[in-house]
């Protein structure tokens, strides 16, 4: 779909919406799929041993949706695919000023070409974030808009978001040091999230500084998949992985 202009405020969205992008990002009947954030193979390769469900590659050290040095992101895909291991991999681009799409674009398309299977890019509460995601919709490669929930939900760019043939839209949050996506908006507002992405057929997911402690409100709300980084390291976001914590998440999430 070529990309379009959109003003800010997202409005005439028409009723019918294209087609989303095919995705090997599916839904699993009755179960929260665990998304794990990891920096390189090793990381990578224990998540995977842990039992979790989708691989996102980030730099957790530069910012909420920290890029990785395209090589590291290359190096991943191929140890998880040469290893035999086929979880949905998804990296991130940085975190960009909304106007900038140009240079989101390009990284986006070099982001895709080491082989990920989702693209994940920022969509902050500001002026120009419509002509961002009209951009994105345009883009080869499959993306998944994460909505940046510190300052609230965008009506709009959501709906706007959700008329896009993108196949999932996620809510994460900004500045990890001021609490988890809960502190940010209630649980009501990210069930509505949940609900409204799901309406248009597309997945839902969450993240935020999400904690062990949260498993069960989110089993309650049941989005498609959750996100965790924080939860996985000894040591906050930055620290290593810690394999026994990711298993406590896998197990938690897979108990009936």
């Amino acid at each position: 779909m070529a990309a379009r202009e959109f003003n800010d405020d997202a409005a005439g969205v028409p009723d019918a919406a294209p087609a989303a992008r095919p995705s090997r990002l599916q839904a699993v009947d009755g179960r929260v799929q665990v998304l794990v954030s990891v920096r390189d193979v090793n990381e990578a390769l224990a998540a995977v041993a842990c039992g979790v469900d989708l691989i996102d590659l980030k730099e957790p050290g530069s910012g909420a949706l920290g890029a990785l040095p395209l090589h590291v992101v290359h190096e991943v895909v191929q140890a998880l695919r040469g290893a035999g291991h086929g979880q949905v991999v998804s990296a991130t681009v940085g975190d960009w000023p909304v106007d900038a799409r140009d240079e989101v674009l390009e990284r986006v398309r070099a982001t895709a070409a080491c082989g990920v299977d989702i693209v994940k890019v920022g969509i902050p509460r500001a002026d120009g974030a419509a002509a961002l995601l009209a951009a994105l919709a345009g883009s080869p490669a499959t993306v998944v808009p994460v909505f940046l929930a510190d300052e609230g939900l965008d009506e709009a760019l959501l709906a706007l978001a959700c008329w896009l043939p993108f196949p999932a839209l996620m809510l994460d949050t900004a500045d990890k040091l001021a609490g988890s996506l809960f502190d940010c908006l209630d649980p009501a507002t990210v069930a509505h999230f949940i609900a409204r992405v799901r309406g248009a057929g597309k997945l839902a997911g969450v993240a935020g500084a999400l904690r062990l402690p949260h498993v069960p409100l989110l089993r309650e709300l049941a989005p498609d998949f959750a996100g965790f980084r924080s939860a996985a390291c000894e040591q906050g976001r930055g620290g290593e992985l810690v394999p026994q914590r990711v298993q406590a998440l896998v197990r938690d999430f897979a108990a009936k």
